[in-house]
């Protein structure tokens, strides 16, 4: 699933996802400056954990990445935490809930 993010008027920082898109990734890439993409991770231990992956369409080095506080777009409530690096200056860091992931 992939989500537009969409900044606070009063904040820049804060990021909220739009949950009712049915927008390709294409899409959202062309006409929104950030948005998350969700990837389903298998551990050692064969369970399967959520994350969402940060993407740009400017490019952001990591301090740059590192600003913006995300809200979860499961819970909507929740910020993010970042768990991963940046890949490259488009593909951003790896986020999970630290709450829905516990459930």
């Amino acid at each position: 699933m992939n989500y537009p993010l969409k900044a606070n008027k009063c904040n820049w920082r804060s990021l909220e996802p739009q949950r009712n898109t049915f927008y390709s990734e294409d899409y959202i890439a062309d006409h929104y400056d950030l948005y998350l993409t969700t990837e389903h991770i298998t551990d050692e231990h064969n369970c399967t954990h959520r994350y969402y992956r940060l993407h740009a369409s400017q490019p952001h080095n990591i301090e740059m990445a590192l600003a913006y506080d995300i809200k979860c777009p499961c819970c909507g409530s929740h910020v993010l935490k970042q768990v991963g690096r940046c890949k490259d200056f488009h593909t951003l860091g790896l986020y999970e809930c630290p709450v829905c992931d516990r459930q």
